[in-house]
């Protein structure tokens, strides 16, 4: 490659380090309570409200229209990116270094790839939060959604949700403009298309490499579930702080955060209302064993046990293979599995908007 090329690529690697000092995106929300506009700021490592009290006043307003709380502990994506953009900014020096076209054509695949994929992520942690909401919330209208813009302004309510790059996604764009062109160029380049430059080898490994981060970006993190923390977690649903460990639930999303619940019937609640194609994984705890997940499809489930239960239909979830008769004799009540439960609260939910006139 020609030096200005090599530093060209360079300093597009250099400028992916801005992440790292500025934030990448920057949401505000305006309307006549909040002449001055309050709005958040997501950095490469969390999320945070623009002014002192912002974020709290945000999650204040969701909790009303029955939006989730931004909570940046439950965003997985905050724990890898950090890792992503170094490894951009280390492998771009070195393919700078390098110099070789072959190289430098699959590095800047790679990393375009993971800034488109880093974009749609993006998007889908919107979906997300303006979709699922809570049927209960004290705001409800049938058929809105609380997605903010990826990029512009959008009318929501009374307010006016504006959603841009921060310095730090404007370095991203600049440095991925850069990268496009100078492949652009090495691809047009007679020299670039030869056999002798790229190689299968740098193919391949450009592929591999284009997978992996891909994979990241994209969602594909493992669907488990996390300990609860009892007194601290609060309810997706009934937003009751958990305070019984033993007939908790947890909702793992195709975006990777995980939902937490303080008993069946409110995750099941959750799930009869949700898409099911944002839902990765379903899982409740063991009564017997608190603190072990059972996937909720293969567990049994004992409905009007003697124990009681935090939401007062006394569900309790038992080990797989767990005989109904052991179930009955040891906790009374009558034995379901997931189907049973969450077609109870389908028919929970027509029943309540049916008596709200919403219904069909």
């Amino acid at each position: 490659m020609s030096r200005t090329t090599r530093w060209l690529i360079g300093l597009a690697a250099a400028a992916v380090l801005g992440v790292f000092v500025f934030p990448l995106w920057r949401v505000t929300l305006e309307a006549p309570q909040y002449p001055e506009g309050i709005g958040m700021l997501i950095l490469v490592d969390g999320v945070t409200g623009v002014k002192e009290h912002d974020l709290d006043n945000i999650n204040g307003l969701n909790h009303y229209i029955g939006m989730q709380r931004i909570e940046p502990d439950a965003i997985p994506e905050l724990r890898y990116m950090p890792w992503i953009a170094g490894l951009i900014v280390l492998s771009g020096l070195y393919v700078a270094w390098r110099g070789a076209r072959g190289l430098c054509i699959g590095w800047s695949i790679a990393v375009l790839a993971t800034l488109g994929a880093g974009v749609y992520d993006f998007w889908r942690w919107e979906y997300d939060y303006g979709h699922q909401l809570n049927p209960d919330a004290a705001i409800r209208i049938p058929g809105l959604t609380y997605q903010p813009p990826l990029f512009g302004s959008k009318q929501i309510l009374n307010f006016v949700a504006h959603s841009y790059p921060a310095i730090g996604g404007w370095m991203l764009i600049g440095a991925g403009t850069v990268i496009g062109l100078v492949l652009l160029s090495l691809l047009l380049s007679r020299r670039a298309v030869g056999a002798r430059v790229i190689t299968p080898r740098s193919s391949a490994l450009t592929a591999a490499s284009a997978v992996v981060v891909l994979c990241a970006l994209s969602g594909c993190t493992p669907a488990a579930p996390r300990a609860l923390i009892a007194g601290t977690d609060e309810c997706a649903q009934c937003r009751m702080m958990i305070s019984d460990l033993r007939f908790g639930g947890e909702v793992v999303t195709s975006t990777g955060r995980v939902q937490v619940f303080d008993a069946v019937e409110c995750m099941s609640a959750y799930v009869a209302g949700a898409d099911s194609a944002s839902i990765a994984s379903l899982w409740v705890t063991d009564f017997e064993h608190p603190g072990q997940w059972i996937p909720a499809p293969r567990a049994v489930f004992v409905v009007g046990a003697t124990t009681g239960s935090p939401m007062g239909r006394a569900v309790l979830a038992l080990a797989p293979g767990t005989p109904d008769s052991v179930a009955i004799a040891r906790f009374g009540g009558r034995v379901a599995d997931w189907n049973v439960m969450l077609r109870d609260a389908r028919h929970t939910l027509v029943a309540r908007d049916d008596t709200h006139g919403v219904g069909g």
